[in-house]
């Protein structure tokens, strides 16, 4: 699935003071895959699967508010590994994604794996049950360097400011090392929305019900398990950047991975990671904005549309 075309920094310039990976994704962080799929059924809804490279990585989780599921977190907080890569979806399918994705895995009655699959409420646009074992296998097929954003697999019904939201990644290099987030964007109240020089529409019609965030940060510094808990922590502090106060009823929750094995770092030398993190999911929430397409709501009304065509880079 090919990238969109249509991203933050092209129509507003650069976000933040650090430089992005080639491709300003997730992806930049070598190895890592990403793949989509949407809900074979015609639902709005889908998969997202995020593929470290070498399980099982060292991961951390971190938490800001936790109206929300990301399964296997005490075997990580317990341990310090992710075993599976990390799977999307919506609030409803998580328990079709976990099968698949024991399936999926290989392992065997008596090799037990307890996969990491996140979750968001996609309830307002689509009914997530209707999500299948195929669908994951499709999303796993489709794993590859190239990230599409916006409306695309498990971000297909989600909602962002009360516009559509979904899919946003972003890349951030650090000396020898890269930084990488994906974010399932399904938060925010319109009014708390920071965009530089844009003035936004109030709300038309009723707002969304308040949903959740899962950011996926990986990098290829070498991290102990306590290390990467407090970079998890940052992409989570992007959001609030952008106009998240992580609001009753939406879950933030992050989990980063590190690609290495190598000798962890100092903790002197992780506060330009913890930058790059924060910058990343600041600018993939832009991405996912400017990407996402507006669609029907199951109860017949249309959604309005993020004012792409009201960016200008002297609004920066």
């Amino acid at each position: 699935m090919p990238a969109t075309d249509r991203r933050w920094r092209d129509l507003a310039g650069p976000v933040g003071r650090l430089e992005p990976g080639s491709r300003n994704a997730i992806t930049d962080v070598p190895g890592v895959r990403v793949g989509h799929s949407q809900a074979a059924s015609g639902q709005r809804t889908g998969v997202t699967v995020v593929d470290p490279p070498g399980l099982p990585a060292r991961a951390a989780v971190a938490v800001i508010n936790g109206v929300g599921e990301l399964t296997a977190k005490l075997e990580i907080d317990e341990r310090g590994v992710i075993e599976t890569p990390v799977y999307l979806c919506g609030s409803h399918a998580v328990g079709t994604v976990f099968q698949a994705a024991v399936l999926a895995s290989g392992r065997g009655p008596d090799n037990v794996v307890l996969p990491v699959v996140g979750e968001c409420d996609d309830g307002d646009m689509a009914d997530s049950r209707m999500v299948s074992i195929g669908d994951v296998d499709r999303a796993l097929g489709a794993l590859g360097a190239e990230v599409a954003e916006g409306s695309v697999g498990a971000g297909t019904g989600m909602v962002c400011f009360d516009f559509p939201g979904g899919i946003g990644t972003a890349s951030r290099v650090v000396g020898d090392h890269h930084v990488g987030v994906l974010l399932l964007c399904n938060f925010g109240d319109r009014e708390y929305l920071h965009v530089p020089g844009l003035e936004l529409p109030p709300v038309s019609g009723r707002p969304a019900p308040h949903g959740s965030c899962i950011a996926v940060c990986a990098t290829d510094a070498p991290l102990s398990a306590q290390q990467l808990r407090r970079l998890a922590l940052r992409p989570l502090l992007g959001l609030a950047r952008i106009g998240s106060y992580g609001a009753e009823g939406s879950g933030e929750i992050g989990v980063a991975f590190s690609t290495s094995t190598g000798q962890d770092l100092p903790n002197a030398d992780l506060n330009g990671l913890f930058a790059a993190a924060y910058e990343a999911a600041h600018e993939a929430v832009y991405n996912c904005l400017v990407a996402a397409r507006p669609a029907r709501r199951l109860d017949g009304s249309m959604q309005e549309g993020f004012p792409v065509e009201a960016i200008t880079p002297e609004g920066r």
